[in-house]
């Protein structure tokens, strides 16, 4: 049986209180508010994002080829990614959740320069999978109702849920702001985007033994080379159109050969989705 390594989240926590350092004196996560994307947005500038995962082995996604993208911040801190299903919810990992609102910045491409496409919304609650288990993630889940809802045009579009579950080597794109180099750390400002193929549940149970469940997929390349890494926690795979996978962990060092990223199976989890959207 294969060795599993040092499996961490793809996200390095991001505090409350580190967020309201970075944004400099007499500032809090509090204070943000929806109009001041550009004064986040050079705060920024100097700033690297939290260790959640980046795309090794992808390349610049095209400019707002992914309009249902969402970039996380706390302060002016990237914490996690996310994906946009409706005008007010966008769903990411339950262990993006911290204890202060969430920055939701929609229309992104370079989160160092501002394009004028996007949108900044904050975050009116945050709501976890009740059977979220933060030691083994499992269940690992998270929706954001937004305060004020998204305008939706050519370059913010919600994300459809998935009608039934990917397939074995089904092709799939996963897109995020995190690091593109590992063990090293290197986190450019452009959407990147990865190509990767589905595993099968038995590849993934015999790669991850201890810590595999059935509400999880694994995506990658055998070979390695290719993957979701530190920074990209909490955002879209895409398959064929749908939200299949949503980043949750894998090996400290991403990209390894047969050692795939790990994802939550949102296919499991459009009922309680569409339920707790329709509840709140």
């Amino acid at each position: 049986m294969p060795a599993e390594g040092p499996l961490v989240p793809r996200l390095q926590r991001t505090s409350c209180r580190r967020a309201a350092e970075s944004t400099g004196p007499g500032t809090s996560c509090r204070q943000a508010t929806e109009g001041s994307l550009p004064a986040m947005l050079g705060a920024a500038k100097y700033l690297e994002p939290s260790q959640n995962n980046r795309i090794i082995g992808g390349a610049p996604c095209t400019p707002h080829s992914m309009p249902w993208q969402a970039a996380l911040f706390v302060g002016s801190q990237l914490n996690c990614g996310g994906t946009l299903i409706s005008r007010n919810w966008v769903v990411t990992a339950a262990h993006c959740h911290v204890q202060c609102p969430i920055s939701v910045r929609l229309g992104e491409h370079n989160i160092q320069h501002l394009d004028w496409t996007e949108q900044l919304r904050l975050s009116e609650k945050m709501i976890r999978h009740p059977g979220y288990n933060s030691a083994s993630k499992d269940n690992d889940i998270m929706l954001i109702k937004l305060l004020t809802p998204a305008n939706l045009n050519k370059n913010v579009q919600p994300l459809e849920l998935p009608t039934s579950c990917p397939s074995p080597k089904e092709e799939c794109v996963v897109s995020g702001w995190g690091t593109t180099k590992s063990p090293q750390l290197y986190f450019p400002p452009v959407l990147h985007c990865g190509k990767v193929s589905i595993f099968s549940q038995e590849q993934c149970r015999s790669i991850y033994p201890r810590y595999y469940t059935e509400n999880m997929l694994c995506a990658g390349v055998l070979e390695g080379g290719v993957d979701s890494c530190q920074g990209d926690s909490g955002g879209p795979l895409l398959c064929n159109g749908k939200l299949q996978g949503i980043v949750s962990w894998g090996t400290q060092t991403c990209a390894l050969p047969n050692k795939p990223g790990v994802y939550v199976t949102v296919c499991k989890y459009v009922d309680w989705i569409r339920e707790t959207m329709n509840n709140n």
